[in-house]
């Protein structure tokens, strides 16, 4: 059991650059991929089920779309084009195989059968594998129609063109649904709009910060940091209580109104119940105002994922569980060689350990922070 060394294969994700041999003007990596990819399969579930009446397993396209680029750690990013070259294919997708399999022992065995699914089934032949494929695409094509209105290399409205016109041949109901709907350049655009732009928030304001950090990677751990105690708890320790899709949808999506409000110094917002309970209202409208963009008939779903995302049940307690492991997290990386967050640290962890005795933050304190904490003391990720 090397649950650790899987929390550690998490934070490396935002260490893979994507488009980085084209020097784009926003900077991606494997997690910013991989938190909007899982933000784009809430809404096409939504889509799926709304629009089209198809029923389907929307914690297995959430998974997957968030955890099935984990094996990027091994493998570096590898260019679309040499991963269907003819003469290193076979090699490429061996090792790929080979290597998420070994991503998915590092876990416990009670959680190994789901994350099988979600790391090594990803992109396979049933709907929901055609699906992550699409939406893996469909966020290629975001990412390149930014770049191609605010960045000066022409690759990327070539690129845009090429996968705008690879979606439009799609024989998913959901994807041509949500093409259209994006060509409008309205509502559900300005939507997908503030998702994209969820890395350019960045966080720590005010901190001496060697390790970069954003919105949008700081979302990849959070959710994945709930769907791993989501899992713990209901597959080791048999709390069923919570609706699991739930957790991970509110962790996915729980910050995405401040690409509107910006990243507001946590001591500053807390600073009397004055304030909090002003931001706290704020935040609320600044959410709904997102909501709003979409249709109707996705209003109250998106209300319950991104305006309640710290609702008062298990569900909302457990995202603001993982939102504080990671900042635990954050400042224990900083701390190695950045002695101003040891203070951080320590206040994070207090408050922590006086607040919380659910079993997954016990078995995070107990196992995984000490694991994190070896590889930081030895230099190790």
């Amino acid at each position: 059991m090397k649950n650790g060394k899987f929390t550690s294969t998490i934070i490396r994700m935002q260490y893979v650059p994507r488009w980085s041999e084209y020097a784009p003007r926003f900077e991606d990596n494997a997690a910013s991929h991989s938190f909007r990819c899982a933000a784009l399969s809430i809404f096409i579930a939504a889509i799926e089920e709304h629009v089209g009446g198809n029923p389907i397993d929307k914690l297995k396209l959430l998974g997957r779309c968030l955890w099935g680029d984990l094996k990027n750690t091994g493998t570096g990013s590898i260019k679309y084009v040499t991963k269907k070259e003819t003469l290193v294919m076979n090699h490429i997708r061996r090792f790929e195989q080979e290597l998420s399999r070994e991503i998915v022992s590092y876990l416990s065995k009670s959680l190994q059968p789901a994350a099988a699914d979600f790391i090594v089934d990803a992109q396979d032949d049933t709907h929901v594998g055609r699906l992550v494929e699409a939406i893996d695409t469909f966020d290629a094509m975001l990412f390149c129609h930014r770049e191609a209105k605010y960045g000066s290399n022409p690759f990327f409205l070539g690129k845009y063109e090429e996968l705008r016109q690879l979606l439009s041949g799609s024989n998913l109901q959901s994807i041509e649904w949500l093409l259209r709907e994006y060509d409008k350049g309205e509502g559900v655009a300005a939507f997908l709009g503030y998702i994209v732009d969820l890395d350019t928030v960045k966080r720590w304001n005010g901190s001496y910060n060697l390790v970069p950090d954003n919105d949008a990677t700081h979302s990849f751990r959070v959710a994945s940091l709930a769907l791993f105690n989501g899992l713990l708890e209901r597959e080791r320790f048999g709390h069923a209580d919570f609706d699991l899709y739930e957790l991970v949808a509110k962790a996915v999506l729980h910050d995405l109104p401040e690409v509107l409000s910006g990243d507001v110094v946590t001591n500053f917002k807390h600073n009397n119940e004055e304030i909090k309970l002003a931001f706290a209202q704020y935040e609320k409208e600044t959410a709904a105002t997102i909501v709003n963009l979409l249709p109707a008939v996705f209003h109250r779903k998106m209300t319950r994922y991104i305006v309640d995302s710290k609702s008062d049940d298990y569900a909302g307690e457990m995202v603001d569980i993982a939102d504080k492991l990671d900042a635990l997290i954050k400042a224990g990386l900083e701390m190695r060689n950045n002695p101003h967050y040891a203070e951080t640290y320590y206040q994070q962890l207090v408050k922590i350990q006086h607040r919380y005795e659910n079993p997954c933050v016990i078995f995070f304190l107990a196992y995984i922070l000490h694991d994190l904490t070896y590889s930081n003391l030895i230099g190790q990720q």
